[in-house]
């Protein structure tokens, strides 16, 4: 859900572990880079890319899921939050801990587009 009037949008993530640990990513560019440190997912962004913490770690909820609010005036980026502006193209994944036959590992979720 965008609001580029209250400049605020709400980000989403389903289908993760339970309890599972992690945090979303943005960036203005897409990408591919498969199984990136030994995860078992595929980034889907590239360029810059800017993580969503804000001094926390998000964790999934007993059903998979998480939400957060994203400020579209201070998207995260490697040199320091930018605004986001109508009409810019903004892609979304998220990063999080996962395990594969009860070994850890990571995962990331499908990557999403977002146009303002």
């Amino acid at each position: 859900n965008v609001d580029l009037v209250a400049g605020s949008m709400e980000l989403s993530a389903t289908r993760l572990p339970a309890g599972a640990f992690g945090y979303s990513l943005v960036s203005r560019d897409t990408g591919f880079v498969a199984s990136p440190a030994g995860s078992s997912g595929d980034l889907c962004l590239g360029g810059a890319i800017g993580r969503f913490a804000g001094g926390s770690i998000l964790t999934s909820d007993s059903f998979g899921n998480w939400s957060e609010s994203v400020d579209l005036g201070a998207l995260p980026q490697p040199a320091g939050p930018v605004a986001a502006s109508a009409g810019e193209t903004w892609h979304f994944q998220a990063w999080h801990r996962d395990s594969q036959g009860g070994v850890p590992t990571s995962n990331f979720t499908e990557g999403i587009r977002v146009n303002l």
